[in-house]
């Protein structure tokens, strides 16, 4: 019965040896056959948490790719005692936290663009003319400083030091802001078949 378990243990412990041995090889040859050996035992295990991470294929190839450029320049440093395949792991998770990250900055940033140019051409873009009639209701659900973040951002056309001057907050803080305050005013709209 046991047999099976000490060949699992056993082989695992051969395996993790030879990731070390491989490790040493690209370490100090920079062996391009030992980092390919290395990529190929894990790169489906790296794949594997950054698509859970991140739900997304695409972005978890990408997140894969950026694990093993990080593993290539940071073998010398990891110890004897390293497990691989869970430093790959930890690495893919913190990679993946940040490529949610730069995506979620990047959509804001995309969104307050959009609204930019809704509000600085009514009279081109036919979003406007369904936007318009509730524009005034929807900033009025608002509280105050999301409100005056608003106005300051888009009808003063102010940067986001200015706001967060006017506001008494830093920039980020006034990005935060004018974000979390398009997001109400996107969903007031959706609720009223305003996408």
């Amino acid at each position: 019965i046991l047999l099976p378990f000490y060949r699992r243990v056993n082989y695992m412990g051969e395996m993790q040896n030879d990731d070390l041995i491989l490790l040493r090889e690209y370490a100090a040859r920079n062996s391009e056959a030992a980092f390919a050996a290395l990529v190929s035992r894990h790169v489906n295990l790296v794949y594997s948490v950054a698509l859970r991470s991140v739900g997304n294929p695409h972005l978890a190839e990408e997140i894969t790719q950026a694990v093993f450029i990080i593993f290539a320049r940071k073998a010398n440093a990891l110890g004897y005692k390293t497990i691989l395949s869970g430093w790959l792991c930890r690495t893919a998770r913190y990679a993946a936290a940040n490529a949610l990250t730069i995506q979620r900055r990047r959509q804001r940033r995309e969104q307050e663009a959009h609204m930019q140019k809704i509000l600085n051409e009514p009279d081109t873009n036919e979003t406007w003319t369904h936007i318009a009639p509730l524009l005034d209701d929807a900033m009025a659900k608002l509280g105050q400083k999301d409100h005056d973040a608003l106005v300051l951002r888009f009808f003063e056309n102010k940067n986001f030091a200015e706001v967060g001057a006017a506001l008494g907050a830093s920039e980020d803080a006034a990005k935060m802001r004018v974000s979390r305050a398009l997001e109400k005013l996107r969903k007031f709209f959706i609720k009223r078949g305003v996408n």
